[in-house]
């Protein structure tokens, strides 16, 4: 008997927010899940992403989690945190991931840069639960 793997399907797009700044640019959540819906394992991801106003990406900060669930209670597992800058005028200091209870989180901290030179930085929590029936948030 081969075990079954919770990471066979592709990963589908559960959720999508955008939240507009003065400027044009944006901020856009979106929520991402890897699972056998067989399983009570649920592997899922929470990407915040800093775009600009034509929708290009500046830089994202992204936490990825495993939940076990039961429909009576839910755990978070594992998280992890990563992120990246597509551009010379941000990069990613730093990045730290934990848990508590039903909730994976990433804490990103990005550097805004004008030629090079260090301008300010911007630090962003991103957060990711998933409730006893399997609902991520």
């Amino acid at each position: 008997i081969q075990p079954i793997s919770v990471m066979a399907n592709s990963n589908s797009v559960i959720h999508v927010t955008k939240e507009y700044l003065n400027d044009g640019s944006y901020f856009e959540t979106i929520i991402e899940s890897n699972d056998n819906q067989k399983s009570s394992i649920k592997n899922a991801s929470k990407t915040l992403a800093y775009k600009k106003a034509n929708g290009d990406t500046l830089w994202y900060a992204k936490v990825t989690a495993d939940f076990y669930y039961d429909g009576n209670t839910s755990s978070c597992t594992s998280a992890s945190a990563s992120g990246k800058s597509y551009v010379s005028e941000w990069k990613i200091l730093d990045t730290s991931s934990s848990r508590t209870g039903n909730v994976g989180s990433a804490t990103v901290t990005a550097g805004a840069y004008y030629l090079g030179v260090y301008i300010d930085s911007v630090t962003v929590k991103v957060l990711l639960s998933c409730d006893k029936n399997g609902n991520l948030s």
